[in-house]
């Protein structure tokens, strides 16, 4: 009887570890934003956020477009960059509720990846195309070379033409 008891325990805790797993997206939770510059993976110097950011918030007081630079070493759980991308970018509500008007560039030196999420209110501006074309003509070159910080600039300031 001792024995049926505890197979039956042991079989309700195994079911319940089971079930209770779920999707480890849930559980998930992003790194609070820091600024408009995010170097989580440590690439850039103090001097070169410090650029980065006066970019931004230039192009964010003269149109009220806002623009977020992620580095990360891992986008686990995630399977792709694409979705990491896309979660964080709506968790952390990057543009304006009204406009849609948000971009944020995600990428990292250790995964060897890099994506532009584009909110809606910015689209007709800036289409996927255009962003494919600014990561791999203007932003890879210079990855290639070791140079992240000139890569994710020039990188930032077509973007900015093309959203103006």
């Amino acid at each position: 009887m001792k024995r049926l008891v505890f197979l039956l325990i042991l079989a309700t805790l195994t079911l319940n570890f089971l079930f209770c797993q779920g999707d480890t997206k849930t559980n998930f939770k992003f790194p609070e934003p820091i600024g408009c510059v995010n170097d989580y993976e440590k690439i850039f110097s103090n001097e070169q956020i410090d650029s980065l950011a006066n970019i931004i918030k230039k192009h964010q007081d003269k149109t009220t477009n806002q623009i977020a630079i992620v580095t990360i070493d891992s986008f686990a759980p995630y399977k792709v960059l694409f979705d990491y991308s896309l979660d964080l970018f709506n968790t952390w509500g990057i543009g304006t509720k009204e406009k849609n008007n948000g971009v944020a560039i995600v990428f990292g030196k250790k995964i060897r990846q890099i994506r532009i999420m584009v909110g809606y209110g910015l689209e007709k501006k800036l289409k996927d195309e255009e962003a494919k074309r600014i990561i791999d003509i203007t932003i890879i070159p210079e990855f290639k070379n070791g140079d992240f910080y000139t890569g994710i600039k020039n990188g930032l300031l077509e973007i900015i033409k093309e959203i103006e």
